[in-house]
């Protein structure tokens, strides 16, 4: 009876103190702080597809947010091909906005992302393209195409023996526009598999494994004017 007694007080005490513990380190861990990377910053000016009527223009974006309190900067870049292989401006800045003089008369393209003073990057932003002021009633080439499907680098699945190429492409004007596709194995060894062709889709046959396709798109509307397009590639 004695031994009973005692091992009674002593299993509540260790419960007591098991449930003490417990809820001390969960309070521990839901009061971490998990570093994460900011939101990617939303377009404002110039639009998408916008045809600017001057070339001194007021970038704008709003706000991008992050979760671990920190201070944040935004490196803005502007390129003459949707790339971003040819920048014209890439500047790192505090403030939502920018005002920047460009050529007239060419397309540009624009994106924004942010960085926090823990140094986290956001994603890019959506991408914008536009024309800035050019002589009235002149034409304006398309823009470059964009790249929908398949995404850049992708690897098909074992046996896949075509594929639809997709992308997509518009023009300031808007002009009726048409597209020439160039595919092949290889870079330098591209042929024109679609001329004059009016959707923006196209089923190309695979004829070999183990290899990497490469293709191109050039857009062209109805007044003369043309733009080719980066070359793409993707691995069967």
């Amino acid at each position: 009876m004695v031994m009973r007694s005692f091992l009674i007080p002593t299993l509540i005490l260790i419960f007591l103190f098991a449930s003490c513990s417990s809820g001390g380190d969960d309070s521990g861990i839901g009061d971490a702080v998990t570093d994460s990377k900011p939101s990617s910053p939303l377009l404002v000016f110039p639009s998408q597809n916008q045809l600017c009527t001057t070339n001194v223009l007021n970038f704008e974006w709003q706000e991008s947010t992050n979760s671990d309190g920190s201070s944040l900067i935004y490196i803005l870049e502007i390129a003459k091909d949707n790339q971003f292989t040819n920048k014209v401006v890439e500047d790192v800045l505090t403030s939502l906005s920018k005002i920047v003089t460009l050529e007239k008369g060419f397309a540009y393209y624009w994106r924004v992302k942010a960085r926090s003073t823990k140094n986290m990057e956001s994603d890019y932003s959506s991408t914008a393209q536009f024309y800035t002021e050019e002589v009235p009633t002149s034409n304006h080439s398309p823009f470059a195409p964009s790249l929908v499907s398949p995404f850049l680098g992708q690897f098909l699945e074992t046996g896949t023996t075509t594929v639809n190429l997709k992308w997509s492409a518009s023009d300031v004007d808007s002009d009726p526009v048409t597209f020439d596709v160039y595919f092949g194995k290889g870079r330098d060894a591209l042929i024109l598999v679609a001329e004059n062709a009016t959707s923006d889709t196209l089923e190309a046959n695979l004829s070999s494994t183990n290899t990497t396709y490469f293709w191109k798109v050039v857009v062209k509307d109805d007044k003369g004017a043309s733009v080719t397009g980066p070359i793409w590639h993707f691995n069967l």
